[in-house]
């Protein structure tokens, strides 16, 4: 099979993670680079740049072609390139392996993925629909080489201020969407991660924070307390919620990532930034938002923030393709050390409805880093 002429090549970049896109005319890979492009560096590459090897080559055709599939007699298995108490975020799929090469075929959309790890290539078909599609490679490919190479990736918002970031952890409902708004709306603060945050761990000990790109999916809750964010999430003035949706991980929505950002700052691209305090919430219905001084001690805190470190390679749909060995092991005592050091970072508890006022918010939350 001969590769079809592409209109050149891109290379995406994340931290010291690479990859490369070279897409056929009508390709249509514009809208899943906008959702990336404001935390991976996209830039084109040509043949005479002295660039290292990406960590792989995404060719993505305008339409399927014999690369793409698999001969008729493969035998598919049901998988989920992502399964999500959200139907926006399910990518029901099928695959299947033949010849060398893994197949997956996303059925909802029609995208296909031909992964071939020997010539480091991933050929790409996009479906109608399809951007979620690619995105979720390309994150799943990101973070899977990250964490390759000593990245602990903490389930957490990050709010940036002043060169410093402010991390908020904890499980799913605990508020974590709700304070990072809230540091932003009422403190200045820039958007740098709405669910994970990637941490890296400095030769002299330093913990960096990197931002990452993540579709907004919000409580109905969260979005009801700023103007403007029912009307970009599509929630008409006539939705009343149930009544327990108030404080709950449930009866979330996806927003318009694009809409978002404009009403809500992003940092910079490619920030990375130290950690100026950790704060743990676990709101709900109070009569006052309570903010007290993490007071179990470092080892203590150190257990609650591993529990709260989550990986690509784990979870049922974490094996949705083959192309990336788990080399986690090589780096187990990086993450540990990253865990500890941030263990002993200004931390903070957060009790009730998660409304932040100057005067019951610590300073070094209020001003990140020129706490």
């Amino acid at each position: 099979m001969t590769v079809p002429t592409l209109a050149g090549t891109l290379r995406l970049s994340f931290l010291d993670t690479a990859l490369d896109i070279r897409s056929e005319p009508g390709a249509h890979v514009e809208e899943a680079l906008r959702f990336l492009e404001t935390h991976l560096l996209v830039e084109p590459l040509s043949e005479e740049t002295d660039a290292p090897p990406p960590l792989a080559t995404l060719y993505v055709a305008a339409k399927p072609s014999a690369r793409h599939s698999p001969s008729d007699e493969a035998a598919w298995e049901p998988i989920h390139v992502r399964k999500s108490a959200s139907d926006f975020f399910t990518i029901p799929a099928r695959r299947t392996s033949e010849a060398g090469r893994e197949y997956v075929h996303c059925t909802r959309t029609g995208t296909l993925f031909a992964f071939d790890r020997q010539a480091g290539r991933i050929d790409v078909a996009m479906g109608p629909s399809g951007a979620l599609d690619l995105i979720e490679l390309l994150r799943d490919l990101f973070l899977k080489d990250q964490e390759n190479r000593g990245a602990a990736v903490l389930h957490a918002t990050c709010a940036h201020r002043d060169g410093g970031a402010v991390l908020v952890t904890g499980a799913k409902g605990a508020g974590k969407s709700t304070i990072l708004l809230e540091l932003v709306e009422r403190f200045g603060h820039q958007v740098m991660s709405g669910d994970k945050t990637v941490l890296r761990l400095e030769a002299d000990g330093t913990v960096l924070a990197a931002g990452w790109p993540d579709y907004p999916h919000l409580g109905y809750g969260t979005i009801a307390k700023y103007p403007g964010l029912r009307e970009i999430a599509g929630i008409g003035d006539n939705y009343t919620p149930p009544a327990d949706h108030a404080f709950s991980p449930t009866g979330k929505f996806a927003v318009d990532p694009r809409r978002f950002r404009e009403r809500f700052p992003n940092a910079p691209r490619g920030l990375r930034v130290p950690i100026a305090a950790v704060v743990h919430p676990a709101i709900g219905p109070a009569g006052s938002t309570v903010l007290e001084p993490y007071q179990d001690g470092d080892d203590a805190h150190a257990a609650v923030l591993a529990d709260n470190v989550e990986s690509a390679f784990d979870g049922a749909n974490s094996g949705w393709h083959r192309f990336i060995d788990d080399g986690r092991a090589a780096h187990a005592r990086t993450r540990e050390r990253i865990v500890r050091e941030l263990a002993g970072h200004p931390a903070w508890t957060l009790r009730g409805p998660g409304d932040l006022t100057p005067e019951g918010t610590p300073a070094l939350i209020v001003r990140g880093a020129g706490g």
